[in-house]
């Protein structure tokens, strides 16, 4: 049985299945431009899975109005509403928490239309046998869009939670991710922003500690499609590095032990 849970009270219990069904989870804020364009994306590249049941989900912020739901659901999702707040960690956990109980795998994307819907069924033919798999863009074969600046920023970051959690994946703090529903117990989650995802793993590795398994997948990563990118950078900055120390605190915390 697995739990979720936030500060701010998130949980679900979801029984494991044996089938490989699974749930694409999109948070999305005031994105239905690039949902109108990446949603029939997703459905032409799932449509012809073997995986049963199929699902995708979009966790809406606050605001979404009635219209806005109902065009995402003839587009093919169901919708969820994100609480308490519109932050990105509560709708991490809002999906999460709301996943369709018959997913064997929750598997988080973007709503820009930064990450490939093409690249899922890499994911999913790659996530047997793993806790986790990651869309990468630096490893071989993965590439990204954005200017020098920021490219130097995430390699750093990924190189710094990479040490931190004792992986040697290249890409640990992009959204664009595949979970094993059942190898996710009992989390308590704090982060409110992207930070999240690097606590989530964190979390992860010290449960399963040797057996974690995490695989790869290269991927591009593209310019969102339309709109303007709703991460503010200091925030993202700050946010990141505040969970890095307190990850690194952790860590150091375990290995004593």
């Amino acid at each position: 049985m697995t739990t979720f849970k936030s500060s701010n009270i998130c949980t679900v219990n979801a029984e494991t299945d044996n089938s490989r069904g699974f749930t694409i989870l999109i948070p999305a804020y005031d994105e239905l431009p690039n949902l109108r364009v990446l949603l029939p994306k997703i459905s032409t590249a799932i449509n012809s899975l073997p995986h049963n049941p199929k699902e995708i989900l979009v966790v809406l912020a606050s605001f979404a109005t009635i219209s806005e739901v109902n065009e995402i659901t003839n587009l093919g999702a169901k919708t969820v509403i994100r609480s308490p707040t519109n932050s990105f960690g509560d709708a991490i956990r809002t999906g999460f928490a709301n996943a369709s109980p018959f997913s064997e795998y929750i598997i988080t994307i973007d709503a820009d239309g930064s990450h490939s819907p093409a690249t899922i069924p890499k994911l999913l033919a790659v996530a047997p046998g793993a806790h986790l798999v990651t869309g990468s863009r630096y490893m071989k074969g993965g590439s990204t869009d954005v200017k020098l600046s920021l490219r130097i920023m995430s390699r750093l970051l990924n190189f710094a939670f990479g040490f931190v959690f004792g992986l040697k994946s290249k890409d640990l703090s992009g959204n664009f991710k595949l979970y094993k529903k059942s190898s996710l117990s009992n989390f308590t989650l704090d982060g409110k922003n992207f930070d999240v995802l690097q606590e989530l793993i964190f979390k992860m590795k010290v449960h399963h500690g040797s057996r974690f398994v995490v695989k790869e997948v290269p991927y591009h990563f593209s310019e969102r499609n339309i709109g303007k990118s709703k991460r503010k950078l200091f925030s993202f900055i700050v946010s990141y590095l505040k969970t890095l120390l307190k990850l690194i605190l952790l860590s150091l915390k375990f290995r004593f032990k």
